[in-house]
């Protein structure tokens, strides 16, 4: 075989390898591995990989966008803040980017306030009204905040008015069981007598969410509040 002849049929392989070399340029750096690890919920793995493609110098705007993510749900928070700038400065479109800002902040809220810690659900708030001004997530965690506001104050006006502002937010997320939760409370804070009605909105809000971050104080609470019920109703005969 002559050397044109054997070079001529070496052609289609190195045109083929030329073209899978050009469209993994197109496509970007793997990032299947780092998402694989977030979706196992190990996200300080997956911030880690991706740390590797930028500091190969090899990341694009969507690796950015991925560690920022990571960054952010493994609690890096001052780290997530500067892929967040990274991956605008790198092309990543700017609403989506926000919008998934909102987000991620949005579920911490959801988080704090239903594990109780209200100086956190208030700085998570404060972000959300940052970047989504107006939006029902936003008139959500305001609408909880002034609730939990009034709550807080006790008096029997007041702890009704929370339990609007708490009704008034379950309208902009029907898939949170916060404000049921929240309204079992105020409910039974108002008067411990009115078992059935505490009860029904604690049981809605494990219904609608059943492993929420406020679920095992929900259940604690329906445990207290059966059992009073039961010894009262033992006490009067019923």
């Amino acid at each position: 075989m002559s050397y044109l002849k054997r070079n001529f049929k070496r052609v289609p392989v190195l045109f083929g390898v030329f073209i899978l070399m050009s469209c993994a340029s197109l496509l970007g750096p793997n990032v299947k591995p780092g998402i694989a690890l977030a979706e196992k919920g190990e996200y300080g793995s997956a911030m880690a990989y991706y740390e590797s493609i930028i500091k190969a110098g090899k990341a694009d705007a969507r690796v950015y966008g991925l560690a920022y993510e990571s960054a952010f749900k493994a609690g890096k928070r001052v780290t997530a803040e500067k892929y967040f700038k990274a991956a605008l400065k790198a092309g990543f479109e700017a609403d989506s980017l926000v919008s998934l800002a909102a987000n991620l902040w949005y579920d911490r809220a959801l988080l704090t306030m239903g594990s109780d810690d209200w100086n956190e659900g208030k700085k998570a708030a404060a972000q959300i009204a940052e970047l989504a001004g107006g939006s029902k997530k936003d008139k959500f965690c305001t609408n909880i905040l002034e609730g939990k506001k009034k709550y807080d104050r006790g008096s029997h006006k007041g702890l009704w008015d929370a339990i609007v502002d708490y009704s008034t937010a379950a309208n902009y997320d029907a898939s949170s069981g916060l404000p049921y939760f929240l309204m079992g409370q105020a409910r039974y804070k108002n008067n411990r007598t009115d078992y059935d009605a505490a009860l029904e909105d604690y049981y809605q809000s494990i219904q609608i969410e059943p492993d929420g971050a406020f679920a095992a104080q929900a259940r604690a609470d329906i445990k207290k509040i059966e059992a009073v019920k039961k010894k009262m109703n033992a006490f009067w005969g019923k």
